[in-house]
């Protein structure tokens, strides 16, 4: 009923907290045809068939293919955005998976029409 407020007050820094976790809650659920990290002048494919998942409880947002969490970072800590094709997304923050190292992946989605 009041999503029109919600548009109206839809913070637009993305290095606020409440900006990376509406983009975070924005790709919950979605799907994904692969995810790949870049290695130098390689882009290689690091898992496929999957979701990005929010795990709210816990303000973690997670990447889960290929039967494994691929990438694990804490939501205000999370820099996101599209591609300029709509195809997918640029995820970078500190991965708890791999120690907390700051990773930059990107998830194609399976199918992306809006």
């Amino acid at each position: 009923m009041f999503k029109f407020i919600k548009v109206w007050t839809k913070s637009r820094d993305p290095k606020s907290p409440r900006y990376r976790r509406d983009f975070a809650n924005e790709l919950d659920g979605e799907h994904i045809k692969y995810v790949t990290e870049r290695h130098g002048d390689n882009e290689d494919v690091i898992g496929k068939e999957g979701a990005m998942v929010v795990k709210d409880e816990e303000d973690i947002f997670l990447v889960y293919a290929s039967h494994e969490i691929l990438f694990r970072c804490p939501i205000p800590e999370l820099s996101a955005w599209y591609l300029m094709s709509g195809d997918g997304v640029v995820l970078t923050g500190p991965d708890i998976e791999h120690d907390g190292q700051v990773r930059t992946i990107t998830a194609y989605f399976t199918y992306h029409r809006k």
